[in-house]
């Protein structure tokens, strides 16, 4: 779930994901070399993976070829996601005329994206469609149990192929949420994809575009920045999307807001906080939105941990042996344990995470390049070696499977594991490889059986982080219907409302969809840590700070063109 205007981790950016996104964040992690440690006995180095037992052609589908530097600069242009274990969802950018709009924004970026339902292990293509996207960020999130979110512009809809398939429009959308006066910076699912986290920043009017005399025009504009004084609004909502195609349940969780988009550790249930003990000691402190704190396992680091769930009971922490860059990797669960602990090694941008949590297990992709690069920062074909994706089991930290993808794409989303853990999509070589990972052993299903079984329990308790209430206020003004191809009309919030997607339809042909600026928040700064990072005698710990990745300010506009890198 890695993870910038959508960063959107990716890779939950990190998205899932992470808004990999708009433009992915990228942020010192690495996997590599183990370093021996009493947590568990891991393999001293990683072997290639096996040759895929099932190649689908790229070209039999359509497929054309990309361009790297797009693809390297953050343009999101092809995706793979399991819909169930024997489907798939494919898409991918394809060259075509594309439709001129009145009243065209000046700053579109106007593709056209082919989305293709396939059945495994045939190939066979099941079903066939075209969006016209306006932008070249992250565009489509896999909502789990045959759900999809699907951007374009600022409006999200849903849509369930697989389920929808016998009606004769499997890609037929439904309504999800709007945001008419503010910008969507980042779209962020939870590992077990119940919690959905909503980044916007607000909207710099823009003028339509005139009429170009020029040949070529007068090049592409840049989309506007994320200034200093603007801030993030981040909205949080519970979903559970059913396996019989029908509308996503999902119910507003709360506001706050931020000086950036970034993945935050956050479940359903609470969140884990970064507590310094002084010393380059660290340790972790899950806050349930129920009021209970439970202190976890500690972390030596030279620099603040990362950590980033990967179930609901387990996560994992990128942290450094020395300066600031991050070489060590941690397994830790809700029990207070740390499971394991990877040394890492090599210079990498843009990480990004799939999630696999009913067979325990997730896939870690990263660039790998020739020098170091700064986060955020174009590079060039020559700079990189390959996408490498590796494949763990969370309990044991033991390396499953190590292939590579190509075309590279630093927006990730070119890989995905089958929900019950049990395969691994990846493009290669002009072909959708399918590879198939070793069984759940019977240690490996217990743990997994525990993990579950010790998962904080699930709660309807709003969003919340310590030294940050929340004070949530309903928007009085009357919000102006969306234009007549959203198809959606907001929805006011407020905070007494347990759930503001509730409310009344504009029309009764027209659906109701919650607006991401229909809640207000005030937010204060939580208190100042101590400079020297050491605790007081009387502290037991000291305060904890929320996680955000070093250098991961992600942009809040696309990915401009390799001709006009941000």
């Amino acid at each position: 779930m890695q993870v910038p205007e959508l960063p959107i981790p990716t890779p939950h950016r990190f998205r899932r994901s992470s808004l990999a996104g708009l433009r992915l964040r990228a942020a010192a992690l690495a996997f590599g070399f183990l370093l021996p440690t009493p947590y568990s006995l891991l393999p001293t180095a990683f072997a290639k993976g096996p040759e895929p037992p099932l190649r689908i052609p790229l070209e039999n589908l359509g497929f054309q070829p990309l361009s790297s530097e797009f693809l390297l600069n953050g343009s999101s242009m092809l995706t793979v996601h399991y819909i169930d274990d024997k489907h798939l969802l494919l898409t991918f950018v394809v060259h075509r005329l594309i439709p001129r709009l009145a009243d065209e924004p000046v700053d579109d970026q106007d593709r056209v994206v082919d989305a293709l339902l396939l059945e495994l292990p045939s190939g066979r293509i099941l079903s066939r469609t075209t969006w016209h996207l306006h932008d070249h960020a992250q565009y489509l999130w896999n909502l789990g149990h045959g759900h999809f979110l699907l951007r374009i512009r600022d409006t999200l809809t849903s849509f369930a192929p697989l389920a929808n398939l016998s009606t004769g429009q499997p890609f037929a959308q439904q309504p999800f949420l709007v945001s008419n006066e503010r910008r969507l910076a980042a779209v962020i699912l939870s590992p077990d994809c119940d919690l959905l986290i909503i980044e916007s920043v607000r909207r710099n009017p823009v003028k339509p575009k005139t009429d170009i005399t020029d040949l070529f025009g007068p090049g592409t504009p840049s989309m506007p920045q994320l200034k200093e004084r603007d801030r993030v609004q981040i909205n949080f909502y519970r979903i559970h999307a059913g396996d019989d195609g029908g509308p996503i349940l999902r119910r507003y969780a709360g506001v706050v807001q931020a000086q950036n988009t970034g993945d935050i550790p956050v479940s359903t249930a609470g969140y884990l906080a970064v507590v310094d003990q002084g010393r380059q000691h660290w340790a972790f402190d899950f806050h349930s939105f129920a009021g209970k704190t439970d202190e976890l396992a500690p972390f030596d680091s030279t620099c603040s941990p990362a950590p980033l769930f990967v179930s609901h009971s387990e996560f994992i922490a990128f942290g450094c042996k020395s300066g600031q860059t991050r070489q060590l990797l941690g397994g830790f669960n809700m029990r207070g344990e740390e499971m394991w602990q990877q040394g890492l090694f090599g210079d990498f941008v843009a990480p990004s995470l799939d999630f696999a949590p009913a067979g325990g297990r997730f896939a870690l992709s990263r660039i790998m390049l020739r020098t170091s690069a700064i986060a955020d920062q174009p590079i060039s074909a020559d700079e990189v070696t390959t996408q490498s994706v590796v494949v763990y089991q969370i309990d044991s930290g033991k390396q499953l499977l190590r292939v590579d993808c190509s075309p590279i794409e630093r927006a990730g989303q070119n890989f995905a594991l089958s929900p019950d853990g049990m395969t691994l999509a990846v493009v290669h070589a002009d072909a959708v490889e399918i590879y198939t990972l070793p069984p759940l052993s019977p240690k490996d299903e217990a743990a997994v059986k525990l993990a579950q079984t010790t998962a904080p329990p699930e709660t309807s308790v709003p969003v919340h982080f310590n030294n940050q209430p929340v004070e949530a206020e309903t928007d009085s003004a009357e919000r102006p219907d969306p234009q007549p191809d959203r198809n959606v009309a907001p929805t006011a919030a407020s905070n007494n409302a347990p759930d503001p997607t509730q409310g009344q339809p504009a029309s009764s042909s027209q659906p109701s969809t919650p607006s991401v600026e229909d809640t207000k928040v005030s937010t204060p700064s939580a208190a100042p840590a101590d400079p020297s990072g050491d605790t007081t005698p009387e502290q037991h710990r000291a305060p904890p700070t929320l996680y955000t990745l070093p250098g991961d300010k992600a942009p809040a506009s696309s990915p401009s063109s390799p001709k006009d890198p941000q």
